[in-house]
């Protein structure tokens, strides 16, 4: 926090006397460059935009997420996570003082009212960082954080109550959605809005996407509140994700995230190499494939793979260096003794090379795709899956069980088609993997382990909690999110992680922001911070 503070006090100075060229002439500039000697709309834009390419904190993910949401093997014991654990803090304050310095520059403008789709489009990104943050820590310093430009009293603040914040951003959220536009008269960035290329529909639905997923989050504490959202969205029929184009020019319209290919200097991505490094790197994790997971795709263990009746198997793994399909137990009692793949690796590694690597792992292209795979924030999937526990429990909107199961089948064949999309739009991908066949879609949905009947309450909401857990396979903090809110998630038996309710603050806000931190934690320790509750849990 310390270092924020002052880096911040020395951006407020700089945006204080900075002024937005009107004229916009760096409109073309990548996000890359954007930085405290841009202080303009566009500058400040793209630098929230950036802060996007952090958005996952990989060692984090594969240290505590992947194991403790009962998603991949791992082989190591549990890596120190606390030491990953302030990644995402200190990856959201300058972001938050970006947005807020963006909507300082835009009040200023004599045209204000001609920047508001900008102003919306940036309280939209701004919303889904908030939120995630929120869901991670609990309180968090908000309403009076990154003013430090405003004077001593606010280089150290307060922690804002969590159950206010959702609040709060829901409310923000449903202004931008609402208010973004497409009538003459909006000043457009150009090329600086690379996130959805001013595409007023994608926004919108983006929007109502996370409107409806934090609906659905709080519905149990704040029945009132969610209820609203999910009827105005629903019953209004509001834009949101569906009958995705999965072709490489549309795909982004329905799954909302960070996209290499929608920047023309696509390049820079190799900063997120530390994303798929993370997958083989030894010291944290060398991911693998688990059981638990095998148990929800396939319904045998035949190692031929013949077994398998989930097709998002085939681009989510590969087999062993042995040519198995071989899941390594959870719990990691089997240690894995082989590197299925390498950094700067393009292709798999010969079969029988390294006959120690004996259990299928994260498939090559899917941890080295450093071109195109994104990274993802909500996608259509996501969206029907919510849908379909909406209906099934009659959230905001009558219960009906035809149309859960509707939701239900669409959000599998979404998440389905998406994957296989993007497999086959990556240039990276040199082996382009066949779409499944429609008999193929059609024993996938109709495998008991799927098949869904809405009369059993309890045998549906597992079944969509299950698939909204396995449609979030790379996207392990949503996972987590699940996990924690639903408890209906497979578990591997002999396995029982370490519980893990929300992150432990960062240690510098416990020496540099002491007072707020000990009105929030109560002088807590890190272990005994992770066992409280984040506002939404049961």
């Amino acid at each position: 926090m310390k270092s924020i503070i002052y880096s911040l006090l020395a951006c407020g100075l700089l945006i204080g006397g900075g002024s937005c060229r009107k004229g916009f002439e760096d409109l073309n500039r990548p996000y890359s460059d954007a930085d405290e000697s841009r202080i303009n709309i566009p500058g400040l834009y793209n630098g929230l935009v950036e802060s996007f390419t952090k958005y996952g904190d990989d060692a984090l993910n594969v240290s505590l997420l992947y194991p403790i949401t009962n998603q991949q093997a791992y082989q190591n014991t549990l890596a120190p996570y606390v030491n990953y654990a302030g990644g995402f803090w200190g990856n959201y304050y300058p972001a938050l003082h970006n947005y807020r310095a963006l909507i300082r520059l835009i009040d200023q403008q004599p045209d204000a009212a001609s920047f508001s789709n900008v102003r919306y489009m940036a309280t939209i990104l701004l919303a889904s960082r908030t939120l995630r943050m929120v869901d991670y820590y609990g309180d968090i310093p908000y309403s009076k954080a990154v003013s430090a430009a405003d004077g001593p009293a606010f280089f150290r603040v307060p922690y804002d109550k969590q159950a206010d914040i959702y609040k709060s951003v829901l409310a923000d959220l449903k202004t931008a959605t609402d208010g973004l536009t497409t009538a003459a008269g909006q000043t457009s960035i150009g090329a600086s809005e690379s996130f959805l290329k001013n595409d007023i529909d994608a926004w919108r639905k983006f929007g109502n996407a996370l409107r409806l997923r934090y609906a659905v989050r709080l519905y149990n504490k704040e029945n009132a509140l969610s209820g609203q959202i999910i009827t105005d969205i629903i019953g209004g029929n509001k834009p949101l994700p569906n009958n995705q184009n999965v072709a490489a020019t549309d795909i982004w319209k329905d799954n909302f995230g960070l996209w290499p290919n929608n920047f023309s200097n696509a390049g820079t991505f190799a900063a997120l190499d530390a994303k798929w490094n993370s997958y083989a790197e030894l010291s944290i994790s060398n991911m693998r494939m688990s059981s638990n997971v095998w148990q929800q795709m396939s319904s045998s263990n035949d190692s031929s793979g013949a077994g398998i009746f989930d097709p998002r198997c085939k681009v989510f793994y590969m087999t062993s260096n042995r040519d198995k399909w071989a899941p390594q137990p959870q719990d990691g009692s089997q240690p894995e003794g082989g590197r299925p793949y390498e950094g700067g690796m393009t292709v798999r590694r010969p079969i029988g090379t390294d006959i120690a690597n004996k259990f299928s792992c994260v498939n090559l292209y899917m941890a080295a795709d450093r071109v195109y795979q994104p990274i993802l924030i909500i996608t259509e999937a996501d969206v029907h899956l919510l849908k379909a526990e909406i209906y099934q429990r009659g959230m905001g909107v009558a219960k009906d069980i035809v149309k859960a199961k509707a939701e239900y089948e669409a959000g599998l064949r979404s998440s389905v088609e998406f994957w296989y999309g993007y497999a086959n739009n990556s240039p990276f991908w040199g082996t382009k993997p066949a779409a499944p066949t429609v008999l193929q879609m059609t024993a996938f949905l109709t495998n008991p382990k799927v098949l869904y009947n809405g009369a059993n309450d309890a045998d549906a909401l597992r079944k969509i909690a299950t698939q909204a857990w396995l449609a979030t396979m790379f996207q392990p903090w949503e996972a987590w999110a699940i996990v924690r809110r639903t408890g209906l998630t497979p578990k591997d038996p002999n396995y029982a992680p370490s519980v893990v309710n929300k992150l432990p603050y960062p240690d510098d806000e416990n020496i540099n922001n002491h007072e707020n931190w000990q009105a929030a934690t109560g002088g807590a320790s890190p272990g005994q911070q992770v066992l409280q509750k984040i506002y939404w849990m049961p």
